[in-house]
């Protein structure tokens, strides 16, 4: 793979701030495939970005970490669902430690393209390609499991009907107790209940 064609170039601004971040301050936080994809990123890829706003975005990266292996840890085999994956690499700094994690990564179709071409076929990660909010995406899951999904940098683009929209159907398809919401952009937590 030469570079990442036929994405946005928002892909880049998370995974460009966790190379930034594991650089910088790696005792901090350190991301070892983000480093390895560096040399696939497009030369304008970290443009806009800012040491300020770097640190701000893997600081969210570092806090859903922990709530995630909180997660996993509570219920041993579980889903670990990333909606609007993007090229996160969650699954890289965390599977090992979680090995009762069952990992999903949902995004554009170009997206999971693009993913599929830099990580391959991983074991215990489902990679599945469609709009998240059309729930195609639940048909792949286990949902004998409790299930963790996981959003960031992806409500910000939408209107509040379709957010609100999109977790009642969640609802829907995961019965509570049976699973957990995680938002960050700002970053919100938001673990639905009365919806």
């Amino acid at each position: 793979m030469n570079s990442f064609e036929g994405v946005a170039n928002t892909l880049f601004v998370p995974l460009v701030a966790r190379i930034a971040i594991s650089k910088e301050f790696p005792e901090y936080f350190k991301d070892e495939k983000a480093l390895e994809l560096e040399p696939y990123l497009p030369d304008d890829a970290a443009k806009g970005s800012s040491e300020y706003s770097n640190i701000a975005s893997v600081a969210r990266y570092y806090n859903m970490d922990r709530m995630i292996v909180t997660f996993a840890e509570k219920n041993r085999e579980c889903n670990v669902v990333y909606l609007g994956a993007g090229l996160e690499t969650a699954y890289d700094r965390l599977q090992e430690k979680l090995p009762g994690v069952h990992w999903y990564e949902c995004d554009l179709p170009e997206v999971i393209e693009a993913r599929r071409k830099v990580f391959g076929k991983r074991e215990r990660e489902i990679t599945i390609p469609g709009d998240m909010f059309k729930m195609d995406w639940v048909e792949s899951v286990d949902l004998s499991l409790p299930t963790l999904l996981v959003i960031s940098g992806v409500f910000q683009y939408f209107h509040e009907e379709e957010i609100i929209a999109f977790i009642r159907n969640c609802k829907t398809f995961f019965p509570m107790p049976r699973w957990s919401l995680m938002q960050q952009a700002d970053p919100v937590y938001c673990i639905p209940t009365g919806l």
